[in-house]
């Protein structure tokens, strides 16, 4: 992580306990269950028919659910690099494109298995592998090929889904639940269970901050509009939207909804994307675009400065390691 903070234990009063339980059961389960849900029904839709037109508004629904959970990169989505797979962004020198231009291009029969597809470029898997074949206009033409393309990833991208919601159900949440119970594999102490939810609420909102808005901020003198998260598809905002909204949920399952200044902080946020009328990110090509996302994107490190002084000395935890901060 690019910040490092001491555990916070300076209260004056013994650490609250988080509602662990009630985050597992009323928001990571329900996240889960609603994105499997979700690409299971993209992958029937793309079976039945893969027309880009039939198919894009079952990506778009099933994108909503991810962002439902994106900001949870532990456990079972970070098993055999179902996180990368399932989302590979930011694709920071266009690998995405390359490796599924090679795909078609060879016509390669990769994609006839299951077990195949599992095995391709995680670059040219998931969500925004998709988004390349359903709004690019490079791929509109990819004939036969891009059909039984679209058909092997929807599919590779519901049995991701699957494995992820069974795995948290029939296992991982109870783990979760117990952290610090004698023989917990995973959670050695009650806190780290803590921790470990503080930790994806901390960088969910450190990387819409950093990435879903700082990308296509780059610099004044180099805007980069292009560099937006979903951009083609139009819904780069929107991303931003959900993944805030999620977050909120997260932090009031957390606190018992016992954490008013981060809370407020959370609607502020809201309240300031909501007046943008920029779906793609397009205006930070003017100043007064720019200015109205680099609000925005204050507003989210607010929160975060909340959550940290808030939640974080309320729980006596400091966020820890995230596969989301990289190296």
């Amino acid at each position: 992580m690019k910040y490092v903070i001491a555990l916070i234990t300076c209260l004056a009063t013994a650490p609250a306990f988080a509602d662990v339980a009630q985050t597992v059961d009323q928001h990571i389960l329900p996240g889960y269950a609603a994105f499997d849900s979700a690409a299971a029904d993209l992958a029937t839709t793309a079976r039945e028919d893969c027309s880009i037109q039939a198919v894009q508004p079952a990506w778009h629904t099933t994108f909503d659910a991810w962002m439902q959970v994106s900001h949870l990169r532990f456990g079972p989505v970070e098993e055999a690099g179902r996180s990368v797979s399932i989302a590979f962004w930011p694709d920071t020198r266009g690998a995405g494109r390359r490796a599924l231009a090679t795909l078609i291009a060879d016509g390669d029969p990769v994609i006839d298995t299951p077990q195949g597809t599992a095995q391709i470029s995680v670059a040219a898997r998931g969500l925004f592998a998709l988004e390349y074949l359903l709004f690019d206009a490079q791929f509109a033409d990819a004939g036969p090929y891009g059909c039984a393309l679209i058909r092997a990833l929807t599919a590779d991208l519901a049995v991701m889904a699957r494995e992820t919601h069974d795995a948290w159900v029939t296992g991982y949440a109870d783990v979760l639940r117990t952290a610090g119970a004698v023989g917990n594999p995973a959670f050695l102490t009650a806190q780290e269970g803590t921790q470990i939810l503080f930790t994806s609420l901390i960088t969910g909102l450190e990387f819409t901050a950093d990435q879903r808005l700082g990308r296509p901020m780059g610099s004044f003198e180099r805007p980069r509009p292009k560099r937006a998260e979903s951009w083609r598809a139009g819904r780069s905002l929107r991303n931003v939207v959900l993944s805030l909204e999620a977050l909120r949920d997260l932090a009031r399952h957390l606190t018992q909804g016992d954490a008013p200044h981060t809370l407020a902080a959370f609607d502020k946020a809201l309240g300031l994307a909501a007046d943008l009328d920029d779906p793609t990110m397009a205006t930070v090509s003017d100043s007064q675009g720019r200015f109205r996302i680099e609000v925005l994107q204050q507003s989210v490190d607010a929160i975060q400065t909340a959550a940290l002084t808030e939640i974080g000395a309320a729980l006596g935890v400091a966020p820890g390691f995230n596969s989301a901060d990289g190296d």
